[in-house]
């Protein structure tokens, strides 16, 4: 996603990562080059994808609970992460192919931010599992690679995207993906 100002969601035009700082951000810069030579190629940005299987890098967080047996978030656990129902991400794609608008950046998401907290809550109802916060110097030690992204607050918009491609995202939020997750015993 976009650098967001914050407290306020990322734009389709908000400045870039750079993939100094997250390495997939090197496909973006290569869109872009390829772009101001005249190529005609547009970016997708995916938030946290999910259905009641996977769920972006929520799935690893849950494979960390279930070791750690406690479902944990950072702080007061406002942090949110966007999210878009797999399903709901095909669409834009064939409608951005469709538009072929050069250089274009789209957002393929439906929920500006879910909350850490209510992530970790929902995976303790299904995991069966305590949900609790921890002190953000913990968050290095519990998380591991993935602190990098479990404390900070990552909202995305998609205004720009439904608008220019109009598209509206109609399945299943995350929260209500996870309430209906795939558990095993495992």
């Amino acid at each position: 996603m976009a650098i967001a100002v914050p407290g306020q969601p990322a734009t389709e035009v908000g400045a870039t990562i750079s993939s100094d700082v997250i390495p997939r951000a090197a496909s973006e810069e290569a869109a872009v080059a390829v772009a101001a030579e005249g190529g005609n190629v547009s970016v997708m940005r995916l938030p946290q994808v999910h259905d009641t299987a996977r769920q972006g890098l929520v799935t690893y967080a849950i494979a960390m609970y279930r070791e750690k047996g406690v479902c944990a978030y950072i702080g007061d656990g406002k942090n949110r992460w966007p999210a878009a129902h797999v399903l709901d991400t095909a669409r834009p794609y064939r409608l951005a192919i469709e538009k072929a608008e050069r250089g274009a950046k789209y957002h393929a998401v439906a929920e500006e931010g879910v909350s850490m907290r209510d992530i970790a809550e929902t995976l303790g109802r299904r995991l069966k599992l305590p949900a609790r916060s921890i002190a953000p110097e913990e968050a290095q030690a519990y998380f591991g690679w993935l602190a990098m992204f479990a404390g900070h607050d990552l909202p995305a918009s998609s205004a720009l995207t439904r608008k220019k491609l109009g598209w509206q995202p109609t399945r299943p939020g995350m929260l209500a993906d996870l309430e209906q997750l795939q558990v095993s015993d495992s």
